[in-house]
């Protein structure tokens, strides 16, 4: 009934309205930070973080009033025809793709994912809008049947309307450079992860087309809260950091992640990695792909859970990664023993894994003894 009454009265109010939000990866924080900048213009409504979309579309959109001039709904492709879903109740006039990547899909490839979305992106007419990432080849090529204009974020200057360059961890933060033809601020954004610049520029690409000064975006960017367990950044034991990413765990985010611990202060950098779900077929592959990373960026030691994550520790023993330095088949409990035992004071380690295998208790474990 919800959803019956959403699409009669979602047909009063103008496509201009509304933004879809949709990719692999980066879209909670994406609408978090859209939501930021537009409100500082415009009386603004969003969806839900991680609400089931058959409930989160119905439910916004029946709390619009003439008042709310933009609405922000996230547009996530989980399953198959998800897009006609969502086209079924509204056709947004402005898309925002994040990134595209192997995320955790357990209905979807990567290819029939981006189907999905072009589904959203070429019902777009000549006044449409999508903003892509010029830095992801995958979403390039979106433009190519796209109707509408398009719009590049990123960190190349001859391509992109806005992008960004310096970019750094400073105190635990994401610096860079924010530019706009000659104009450029400098961003201290709170959400920590060289790779959560993409949503940032993203969000400020909306903020230019929508005539809203690159000074205010800044403020606006700057003023938004990280969310819980997402990079978020807590003292450990015997005066060790721990980096709380137990969010979500694709392989995007878990490489991002592990950049983001490189560009860290540390004595030593230690992960702590449970598996990445529902990846199909190429499941082993990006497992493996980790493995290389965390040789090639010299990761000082692993404590590995249970499942398809020993596929790292197989490929880290075949590349001559110190059987000393890694440790597989954990369960949570050992994980939290042996991080007791090893972290100390200038020791920096990150947590990630999938949600469903509660590696934030992990977290709360070894933080509550940072914190004493």
């Amino acid at each position: 009934m919800r959803g019956y009454l959403a699409r009669q009265y979602v047909k009063i109010f103008p496509k201009d309205l509304f933004i879809g939000v949709t990719g692999s990866i980066g879209k909670t924080t994406c609408i978090q930070a859209c939501f930021s900048v537009l409100s500082s213009k415009f009386k603004t409504l969003a969806t839900v973080p991680n609400l089931e979309p058959r409930k989160n579309i119905p439910n916004t959109i029946l709390k619009l009033t003439p008042k709310i001039k933009k609405v922000i709904l996230e547009m996530g492709i989980d399953y198959p025809s998800q897009a006609d879903f969502y086209l079924s109740f509204v056709k947004p006039e402005t898309y925002i793709v994040t990134k595209l990547s192997y995320s955790n899909c357990e209905y979807l490839n990567l290819e029939e994912k981006i189907e999905e979305i072009a589904k959203l992106i070429n019902q777009l007419d000549d006044k449409g809008i999508v903003i892509l990432n010029f830095d992801d080849p995958l979403s390039r090529k979106l433009a190519e049947n796209c109707p509408g204009s398009v719009i590049y974020f990123g960190t190349n200057p001859q391509n992109c309307t806005v992008w960004a360059d310096n970019i750094k961890i400073e105190d635990y933060k994401t610096t860079f450079e924010l530019n706009l033809g000659v104009e450029r601020v400098k961003v201290n954004f709170p959400i920590l992860g060289l790779h959560q610049i993409y949503p940032a520029l993203a969000t400020a690409t909306l903020g230019v087309i929508n005539n809203i000064p690159l000074t205010r975006i800044k403020l606006s960017l700057e003023s938004i809260k990280p969310v819980e367990h997402q990079m978020q950044v807590l003292s450990g034991p015997n005066n060790s950091i721990v980096l709380d990413d137990t969010l979500e765990c694709s392989p995007a985010t878990l490489a991002g992640a592990i950049d983001t611990l490189l560009q860290i202060s540390a004595r030593r950098r230690i992960l702590v990695l449970g598996e990445m779900r529902n990846l199909g077929e190429h499941c082993e592959k990006l497992h493996r792909e980790i493995a290389q990373k965390i040789i090639k960026d010299k990761i000082d030691l692993c404590f590995l859970g249970q499942g398809d994550v020993l596929i790292i520790a197989d490929e880290l023993k075949s590349l001559g990664f110190w059987e000393e330095r890694v440790e597989g088949n954990l369960s949570s409990s050992q994980i939290v023993g042996k991080l007791l035992k090893t972290l100390g004071k200038g020791d920096v380690v990150l947590i990630k894994g999938a949600p469903a295998l509660r590696l934030d208790e992990v977290v709360k474990r070894i933080a509550k003894k940072g914190n004493n």
